[in-house]
């Protein structure tokens, strides 16, 4: 009796299995794309649902990936049809989703053995104890390889062509070549006449600087002139004007002119120029002298003022001065154009 029971538990369960695990009439397989041809990247995904504990620990959670090994020997003895990129299966809740990314290698069609998916993934996950689970099997459809030739018509090998090249490639070319040249020979020059270079660049410095000392001394005056209503004193303005002078002469020849007296001018400015004066260089000294001078009688004589008018052009005193002092240094700066030196 007992080994009745066991023989019908025997024929029986098979069936329960089989039934279970068995690919539903519902399962789908997409193929990209739908026409394929020899060495194209093929992608094909076989989408089942299953409510059952397919495969192991790592696929009871709601979602699940696993990435399987192109190793596995159903995939190897079909090697000489195509390539196995990759495969991997997806679990979203009940639905399974198998996919493998493949390149064919032959045209017609090319169809695949029934294939153990439970034997795929422990496979993969390199699990040598896992025969106790039940096999899972699924039947991918073939799928259709196209052939080129058939699709073009050719009938032989095209004739070789040499490279195609862009339009205005020569001469973008030719414009780079010369370019390159052109930055190569500078540099060498630069490198071969360093000190020249040097001192050429800091002279252009030099200059630089000078000529913004005068155009910020002028401005100075210029305003000065401007806002004389607010000076009621002339020796205020007087003070004032010497005061621009005295900081531009500062600037323009790193000397402090602050304390230096009108008297000692000339025989300072001698000395800058080595002992010998040009006739330029003269004139505008003395005219910095008789500037130096008119400002220091308004500073300190006694009741001393300027002109209110007769002066150059009928205007006032202190309008002259001021237009005498900006000429001035524009002489200084005309007279470093010119020698190319400094006083």
């Amino acid at each position: 009796m007992k080994s009745s029971k066991y023989r019908l538990f025997f024929l029986v369960f098979p069936v329960l299995v089989f039934s279970v695990f068995k690919s539903p009439a519902e399962n789908l397989q997409i193929v990209l794309p739908k026409i394929i041809y020899i060495g194209d990247t093929v992608e094909i995904r076989y989408i089942f649902h299953s409510e059952a504990k397919l495969f192991g620990d790592e696929f009871q959670n709601p979602t699940a990936k696993l990435n399987l090994r192109t190793d596995f020997p159903a995939f190897l003895e079909k090697e000489t049809d195509f390539s196995l990129i990759s495969a991997n299966l997806e679990k979203i809740n009940s639905e399974y989703t198998f996919s493998i990314t493949l390149i064919p290698w032959k045209t017609g069609f090319i169809s695949f053995q029934p294939l153990n998916l439970v034997s795929l993934v422990t496979f993969s996950q390199k699990k040598e104890n896992a025969s106790f689970l039940p096999p899972f099997l699924i039947s991918l459809s073939p799928i259709e390889v196209n052939s080129i030739v058939k699709k073009t018509g050719a009938t032989s090998f095209r004739p070789l062509h040499p490279p195609l090249v862009i339009p205005g490639t020569t001469t973008l070319l030719i414009i780079l070549a010369v370019l390159f040249i052109v930055l190569f020979s500078i540099l060498l020059f630069a490198l071969l006449h360093m000190p020249q270079i040097s001192r050429f660049i800091g002279n252009l410095t030099y200059l630089y600087s000078l000529k913004k000392n005068s155009r910020k001394s002028i401005k100075k005056l210029i305003k000065l002139k401007k806002n004389q209503e607010n000076y009621t004193s002339d020796k205020n303005f007087a003070s004032e004007i010497q005061h621009i002078l005295r900081d531009f002469l500062n600037n323009r020849f790193s000397q402090n002119f602050s304390s230096m007296t009108t008297q000692n001018l000339y025989s300072l400015f001698t000395d800058f120029s080595g002992g010998s004066l040009t006739v330029h260089q003269q004139n505008t000294i003395e005219s910095l002298i008789s500037i130096f001078t008119r400002l220091d009688y308004i500073r300190f004589a006694r009741n001393a003022a300027f002109l209110t008018a007769g002066c150059n052009n009928g205007i006032s005193e202190r309008l002259s001065i001021c237009e005498s002092s900006i000429k001035l240094i524009e002489d200084f700066d005309a007279d470093e154009e010119s020698q190319e030196e400094d006083l």
